[in-house]
């Protein structure tokens, strides 16, 4: 055997290993496309500060969203993950850079708390409503007695006949 077929012998097998092993696979680099960049960034807000917190996909800011999506191409031509990508956006901004907010314990109490609010609100409401109701009652009542009380003669209140006395005193006058 001469030395050239065997160098070309393990040259070959060396390159088979190099593709069969899973762990020495040597990574193909396919172009990253527009559309893979904008799955990733659709996960996450633009921080700029000059738009609405909009999704990184959509927003055209350059100060923030433009490069921010070419990191997020270099990052997929490198290998990384979308959860990796993103992982690492969470790093380095926070959570507050997520299109959709972390489910935390407080999850319900955000969605139930408003109509909690709202029907404790109507109660309160309710409530004011018929003691005003009732106040107004008992002022038409307390009225209505004393118009009756005076069409009649006899009045226990010595107020009352004082006050029917002067007055009586000052039509004769």
């Amino acid at each position: 055997m001469t030395r050239s077929s065997s160098t070309s012998r393990l040259a070959a097998l060396l390159v088979l290993c190099i593709f069969v092993h899973p762990g020495l696979s040597v990574a193909v680099s396919t172009p990253v496309t527009n559309a893979q960049i904008k799955e990733v960034a659709k996960d996450l807000v633009c921080l700029c500060g000059s738009c609405n917190r909009e999704s990184l996909a959509t927003c055209i800011c350059t100060a923030f969203a433009v490069p921010e999506r070419e990191v997020i191409g270099e990052a997929l031509a490198a290998g990384e993950t979308h959860e990796q990508i993103v992982e690492s956006y969470v790093e380095r901004f926070g959570p507050r850079v997520l299109a959709t907010p972390p489910a935390t314990g407080y999850t319900l109490l955000a969605w139930i708390g408003p109509f909690v609010g709202l029907v404790f609100g109507v109660f309160v409401v309710r409530q004011a409503l018929l003691r005003w109701r009732r106040v107004h009652t008992a002022a038409e009542t307390v009225a209505e007695s004393d118009v009756s009380s005076e069409t009649s003669p006899v009045d226990g209140n010595p107020m009352r006949q004082r006050l029917e006395r002067e007055l009586d005193e000052c039509d004769r006058e």
